[in-house]
């Protein structure tokens, strides 16, 4: 009984270390980079598209791991495939940021928006957020 309680207690404090050493890695990865969160989290701070090179400077994204990112600014682009909508605000020569998501809410080319979801970075000047959710800013 005294030797289940106390593998018990073992196995639950390795989990709890655990946890936190994965708290704490994330902390220091997100650290100083606006709009950036662990999943389905808010950060601090959103990122505007001004600040999104700065925010991706040497920026290492452990593989499989799901970094949401919230980012707001004009939106340039908005398309449908009848199934999804594709979103872009930032234009270039900049990053742009394209949100895939089931609604375009109503909103025009131009307005301010802010978005938010898992990011994928495709390359140095391309973002994708899928899922991803967008609102008026």
């Amino acid at each position: 009984m005294i030797f289940s309680l106390v593998r018990i207690l073992f196995i639950v404090s390795l989990f709890i270390g655990g946890l936190n050493s994965q708290v704490r890695a994330q902390d220091d990865l997100f650290a100083g980079r606006r709009g950036l969160a662990g999943p389905e989290q808010m950060p601090l701070e959103n990122v505007t598209c001004d600040g999104l090179a700065a925010m991706l400077a040497g920026l290492e994204v452990p593989s499989g791991d799901r970094i949401d990112l919230w980012a707001s600014g004009p939106l340039t682009l908005i398309h449908s495939d009848e199934a999804l909508w594709y979103l872009a605000i930032c234009s270039d020569p900049g990053i742009r940021v394209m949100c895939v998501t089931y609604s375009d809410n109503a909103m025009k080319l131009g307005e301010r928006v802010l978005v938010r979801g898992g990011m994928r970075i495709l390359d140095e000047t391309h973002i994708v957020l899928d899922p991803c959710l967008a609102s008026r800013d």
